[in-house]
């Protein structure tokens, strides 16, 4: 019979233990499948002439008394039965279900079930064999299908009988399985000859993934013309190339297409998970791999700008960074949350905001413009604001370090009292930017200063054991990389004070404007230094310091890594 024309009779069994021969049956469910689709359903609680034993009840939900005066077995199996016909049996777990059924059917004297069946376990056992469960629960959640009446006998089988047409789909298009037959059949396969893997795969195995090793690099998939299809990185290229490589029929079909494609694989050891990151993202956007989606293009990341080229500094937002005598803080996500950032910090700080034109009319007057009438502004036009001025610029500039978190207490208690005058829009507003505010001073607090003044000597493992790896930032950027033995020699030692010194110059002037591979490489090094804020080893430099106190900085960090 075809698959299309046959119909599944999906059933779940509640019983008082996991003994068929002393336990009962408490609830049937089952769902008739038909083409896809569920056409009837069967549901009947049952009394088992017994206690049901509380662990029962915990799961279940049904007690001795909720099942009490119920049919019993004997009177709902022919009815069953009939729900059954000549319909495929269908369970999960298939055994469990069939030894109680069977015991029962025993008991009443009705003749056994001599049905085609098939268990949705042993189907996932052979279709999926990466995940750590075949339970219900499980392929529930691997599947994204929503069960409200766990373990309960018809919720139970209306998600098995889901998880079947989606199993039925990938046996026809994957396996080509047309029959009842066929299924039958399939489910009782080894699974090695139930997988239905491409030759290539194990070639790779046996070719590529035996010398793999157990560190940070990035690794390449090539077509057989060695056309680079993919970039990946890894903290250990073993586990991540390996799992592309098992259970590819778990794998989401984006990945299933690679592990197509892919014939050779060929891997760069980077000696630390930074490295990786630093390398991966360079060699995306230069080879533009087919299946890498992401990173394949520079991002216009927003900056904040303090514009203390003014005699009263303003803030605003922009997506380049120019040495213009400014301030810049970031970068961060997104330019909606840089401009309501903006908002905010004009809000709750009282800098101007007013346009050169404006300031200068104000100036001139010695009237306040509109934001200075709002009391939003110290309103500096209007003489005698300058210590006072500078005090409120350092106050947000201690902010946007993230040394300042007062600025938390003053948006909170605004979203309060939006909240409590059932501003409910406005409270709702300083609610989002409050946790906005939050990520802000977490990005900013682990180098605490602004783009220019980020010079620092990162201390990661190296490429070999003995040795640490040091990436060199002068403005925020990437200005080089070199090895370290640990202990170092005084040939090393003085090879590396050369080094800091040339790159740690303070007549060294900042670029004129950053490029979009610079903004790149800044956010992957900021972003990398908050994520391992507690662990990775960072030593600042400032002009005011001289380069053998950051050698013995880096020394000591190299020799405790």
């Amino acid at each position: 019979m075809l698959l299309e024309d046959a119909t599944f009779v999906v059933t779940d069994t509640e019983t008082t233990g996991t003994r068929a021969d002393e336990d009962r049956i408490i609830e049937i469910g089952a769902v008739k499948v038909r083409g896809g689709e569920i056409v009837d359903t069967f549901q009947q609680l049952i009394d088992p002439e017994r206690h049901v034993p509380r662990r029962i009840t915990r799961i279940t939900g049904l007690s001795t008394a909720s099942v009490f005066g119920e049919p019993i077995a004997k009177e709902v199996l022919p009815r069953f039965l009939d729900f059954l016909g000549d319909g495929v049996l269908v369970a999960h777990n298939l055994p469990f279900d069939l030894r109680f059924l069977q015991a029962e059917l025993d008991l009443a004297g009705l003749p056994p079930i001599e049905n085609e069946a098939v268990c949705t376990v042993r189907l996932a056992r052979r279709l999926l064999p990466s995940l750590p469960s075949r339970g219900l629960t499980a392929l529930a959640a691997h599947f994204r299908i929503t069960n409200s009446a766990r373990h309960r006998a018809l919720g139970d089988a209306e998600a098995t009988a889901d998880i079947l047409l989606r199993f039925l789909d990938r046996l026809r298009s994957g396996f080509g399985l047309t029959t009842v037959a066929d299924l039958v059949a399939f489910q009782r396969k080894r699974y090695k000859d139930a997988t239905g893997e491409p030759k290539h795969i194990q070639r790779i195995r046996d070719t590529y993934l035996v010398d793999l090793p157990d560190r940070p690099g990035v690794y390449f998939m090539k077509r057989k013309n060695g056309e680079v299809i993919y970039v990946g990185k890894a903290k250990s290229l073993r586990n991540r190339v390996r799992s592309y490589f098992t259970g590819i029929d778990a794998h989401p079909t984006r990945t299933r297409k690679l592990v197509r494609d892919v014939r050779i694989v060929e891997w760069e050891e980077t000696g630390s998970e930074l490295g990786a990151l630093l390398l991966e993202s360079k060699l995306i956007k230069a080879l533009l791999p087919r299946h890498n989606r992401a990173q394949r293009r520079y991002k216009n990341y927003p900056f904040l700008r303090l514009d203390t080229a003014h005699g009263y500094p303003t803030l605003s937002w922009t997506s380049s960074v120019r040495a213009d005598g400014g301030e810049y803080y970031g970068p961060l996500g997104r330019k909606q949350a840089a401009a309501e950032l903006v908002e905010l910090i004009g809000r709750v700080f009282q800098l101007r905001e007013c346009d050169p034109v404006t300031w200068q009319t104000a100036r001139a007057s010695g009237t306040p413009c509109l934001y200075g009438s709002m009391d939003r502004c110290l309103a500096p036009c209007e003489g005698d604001r300058d210590e006072a001025y500078a005090a409120e610029v350092d106050r947000v500039r201690r902010f946007l370090t993230g040394k300042d978190t007062e600025v938390l207490e003053t948006v909170e208690v605004a979203m309060r009292e939006a909240a409590a005058n059932l501003e409910f829009e406005q409270a709702g507003w300083y609610r989002d930017q409050l946790e906005r505010l939050r990520r802000t001073l977490a990005r900013q607090r682990p180098f605490a200063t602004a783009v220019h003044d980020r010079h620092a000597v990162l201390v990661e493992p190296g490429l070999t054991p003995g040795e640490v790896q040091l990436f060199l930032l002068r403005f925020g950027r990437l200005v080089g990389t070199t090895s370290l033995s640990v202990p170092p020699s005084e040939e090393d030692t003085e090879a590396l004070r050369v080094r800091l010194a040339e790159h740690f110059d303070p007549s060294l002037a900042a670029p004129e404007i950053f490029e979009r591979a610079d903004v790149d490489e800044i956010n992957i090094l900021a972003r990398w230094v908050r994520l391992n804020e507690d662990s990775a080893q960072h030593i600042r430099w400032t002009p005011e310091r001289s380069v053998d106190d950051v050698l013995a900085g880096v020394v000591e960090a190299a020799q405790a890594a």
